[in-house]
């Protein structure tokens, strides 16, 4: 079983980012935006661009987003499962880490290309659980799943992690002229990061103690559950693993989609 380097350098992150040098964004739409760090990152990564629309529910995050970005980009609450936009109105249409959010996926991504234009891109960036990561890789995926039994525990749908197969099996209802998919031990958006030297290192201390204190702060919002003494033991367990193999983001699939 081959197991890849995460070191930005060798990530595959750079042919991301070389791609989308190429592109004009023109008018885009980012599905899920939340805090709007994906716009930040097209806003670095494309050739060029016009406007930014940023969608969301959560209006929490959309208020953070706002306050980050919102000198080029505007941000609304809005259902991904129902736009309110006219069709072929986006040159480009992305959404980024929130395939998994999403309880019925196709018809999100039916809505997607509904709204991006003839020869406009759609770009899904989604990180998967095979097994072939590093030990710090599959630590990030634990304590990911971890969220997801809180979350769903508090209402909020969300899945475990998506394997590579089916993600590519969810994007295959598109009825793209193109589409590539990368795949990444990294994110594209870190090689824009001023701590991407700091994140090369899986057992770098500050890392893994902010990850543990999320850890245990997610913990805490269901102390009051039935469940808390089951969690709690497997919240113990990842902060083992945690400072045994360290933390690395999971590797990501990239795909570019190109509508007839």
């Amino acid at each position: 079983m081959e197991v890849r380097s995460t070191t930005l350098a060798y990530s595959g992150a750079d042919k991301i980012v070389k791609k989308l040098k190429e592109i004009s964004g023109g008018k885009i739409l980012d599905i899920g935006t939340g805090g709007g760090g994906f716009v930040g990152f097209l806003k670095q990564a494309l050739k060029s661009f016009d406007s930014f629309i940023g969608i969301d529910l959560n209006e929490e995050k959309l208020k953070k987003a706002e306050k980050r970005f919102g000198t080029i980009a505007q941000f609304k609450k809005m259902n991904a499962e129902k736009l309110d936009f006219q069709d072929e109105t986006f040159d480009v249409v992305s959404m980024a880490s929130s395939l998994h959010h999403l309880e019925r996926p196709e018809e999100v991504l039916k809505e997607m290309f509904r709204v991006v234009k003839p020869q406009g891109y759609l770009i899904i960036q989604e990180m998967y659980s095979n097994l072939t990561q590093t030990e710090a890789q599959l630590t990030t995926l634990q304590d990911h799943h971890f969220g997801a039994k809180i979350d769903t525990l508090l209402g909020e749908y969300h899945r475990e992690t998506y394997t590579k197969e089916e993600i590519k099996g969810i994007v295959s209802i598109l009825n793209a002229e193109e589409l590539e998919i990368f795949d990444s031990t990294r994110y594209p958006k870190c090689l824009f990061c001023e701590e991407k030297e700091q994140c090369d290192n899986p057992m770098d201390k500050e890392l893994i103690q902010s990850q543990i204190k999320y850890l245990k702060s997610s913990l805490e919002k269901i102390s009051d559950y039935p469940e808390y003494e089951q969690l709690e033991k497997e919240a113990k367990k990842i902060e083992q693993d945690l400072r045994k193999n360290g933390i690395t983001d999971a590797s990501i699939l990239f795909i570019l989609a190109k509508k007839n």
